[in-house]
């Protein structure tokens, strides 16, 4: 095998382990502590370009200032109570995070999906689904 041969096959199979430097574990972390505090800090990083949001009252494509303002918005009318992650993962490129956010007075199906953007991803959709008894 000749060097360039061996250097392209090396990044072929390293770049899905360095390839971000936003690891799935600190995406997990962060938007785990995000829903459990009921605030929007930790995902500021997150918010870049456009994002396409499904959540009461809301439908449509917003700029990450209008999406982190719909989202903490929603955090102040809906109090946490609880957060679990119920499954993460790769779609592609894409990676997802689906939860189950707990407030007060009612319970909800979380689902976003980031998309690469250089060595960091960001949040492409955001679904928030009340659910019914």
């Amino acid at each position: 095998m000749r060097m360039k041969d061996f250097f392209l096959l090396f990044l072929l199979i390293s770049w899905p382990v360095c390839g971000f430097s936003q690891p799935p574990q600190q995406i997990k972390k962060d938007f785990t502590s995000a829903f459990l505090n009921g605030n929007t800090y930790t995902l500021k990083k997150y918010f870049k370009g456009f994002v396409n949001i499904n959540i009461p009252g809301e439908k449509g494509f917003y700029s990450d200032a209008k999406a982190k303002w719909l989202l903490q918005n929603f955090f102040q009318e809906h109090k946490s109570k609880g957060f679990l992650l119920k499954e993460s993962g790769y779609s592609g490129d894409n990676y997802y995070l689906i939860g189950q956010y707990s407030s007060e007075k009612s319970r909800w199906n979380i689902y976003f999906l980031f998309s690469p953007a250089g060595k960091n991803f960001q949040i492409q959709q955001m679904d928030i689904e009340q659910i019914r008894k």
